[in-house]
């Protein structure tokens, strides 16, 4: 079912959204992880949730930024640099690429993957904040929490702009 996220008014399609993370992710030499997600895209291809992890492992601190659709996209890829030292920072692309597609998905596999995510990247971290870019998000805090009881987890205000989203990773790795 085509909700229209890849409709011909859109400026970025889920296709073009994730070459152009992938790219950016690659110009600053930083490796992604591509999720393969159940359905196809409306062009019958695979869909895949990427996510990038910046900053040492073994930090106490981290944000995972989430980005849903094409202005989360950028939003990702402008926080690239970003990441201030002994800090992690794991941008996660498309948490449900199909929904950013426009095709019908497992409304469970989004959630699912972003616990492989926090097991992965984040299973070191005592203290996480979760911020949605681009727009408003669902809350993911029942998940990370169910994956890493050992951290607080707080919520960021969603960012819709650059100012926004660094301002508001400032903020919390500030709070130390």
């Amino acid at each position: 079912m085509r909700t229209g996220a890849e409709s011909p008014e859109d400026k970025m399609t889920y296709r073009a959204a994730r070459r152009a993370f992938i790219a950016a992710c690659e110009k600053a030499h930083i490796d992604t992880v591509a999720r393969l997600h159940p359905a196809k895209g409306p062009d019958g291809k695979p869909l895949f949730m990427d996510c990038a992890a910046l900053g040492p492992r073994g930090v106490p601190r981290a944000v995972v930024a989430v980005g849903y659709d094409a202005a989360g996209t950028a939003l990702l890829t402008q926080l690239l640099g970003d990441t201030p030292k002994d800090a992690r920072l794991v941008l996660v692309h498309a948490l449900d690429p199909a929904a950013f597609a426009g095709v019908q998905g497992d409304p469970a596999w989004p959630l699912a993957m972003l616990g492989a995510v926090a097991t992965e990247d984040l299973s070191r971290v005592r203290h996480l904040a979760v911020l949605s870019l681009g727009r408003s998000g669902e809350s993911l805090k029942p998940v990370l929490q169910e994956k890493l009881p050992q951290a607080a987890i707080t919520g960021l205000p969603p960012a819709t702009d650059l100012a926004q989203a660094r301002g508001a990773i400032a903020a919390y790795f500030a709070g130390r």
